[in-house]
């Protein structure tokens, strides 16, 4: 259920539609929608968003219950699973919306740790690019000092992705 709040939020972004449609905010449940903001991550301040939405249709989103229910649904989200799963995405702003709740050391805890695991599957793709590029030039090169200069970047290159996938396996036992 999480992930489809989440698809729909995201493609609400990637349009650039209105937070909620005129239906949307006359038939809202404001704690239900606070809770499942929480639960996804969404910063609190989204209500805004709702209130001018809902202001051209003549509704006020209730914020007292879009709160409780936000309230309850930001610790769901704030949790050392979801903090290794925002960082293993580079997501880290998700550390924001996390600083005032209960289990936040936690949280960030596991959200470097996964941001650390991010960086490091980026550079070994990073490396592998490289890697790919310096062997096409080896394949064409004909002169011997550039072929041997270009078998010296790949083999470092090579031990360097090795020290990596043992580094990136060390910190997959971060995990939760």
């Amino acid at each position: 259920m999480l992930r489809r709040i989440f698809l729909l939020l995201l493609l609400l972004a990637l349009f650039g539609c209105a937070s909620m449609s005129e239906t949307q905010c006359q038939v809202a449940d404001w704690q239900r929608v606070g809770l499942q903001d929480g639960a996804i991550g969404m910063a609190e301040s989204h209500l805004a968003d709702y209130v001018k939405d809902c202001a051209k249709v003549g509704v006020t989103p209730d914020a007292v219950a879009y709160r409780k229910g936000w309230d309850a649904g930001i610790l769901r989200f704030c949790t050392p699973a979801n903090g290794w799963r925002e960082g293993t995405q580079g997501r880290h702003q998700a550390d924001a919306v996390c600083r005032a709740q209960s289990g936040y050391e936690r949280f960030t805890y596991y959200l470097s740790a996964g941001l650390q695991f991010h960086r490091t599957g980026e550079q070994i793709r990073a490396n592998n690019h490289e890697m790919r590029r310096l062997q096409s030039l080896l394949d064409t090169t004909t002169k011997d000092e550039e072929k041997k200069q270009l078998r010296f970047e790949l083999q470092q290159l090579d031990w360097e992705q090795f020290r990596l996938r043992n580094l990136i396996n060390q910190q997959r036992l971060l995990a939760p």
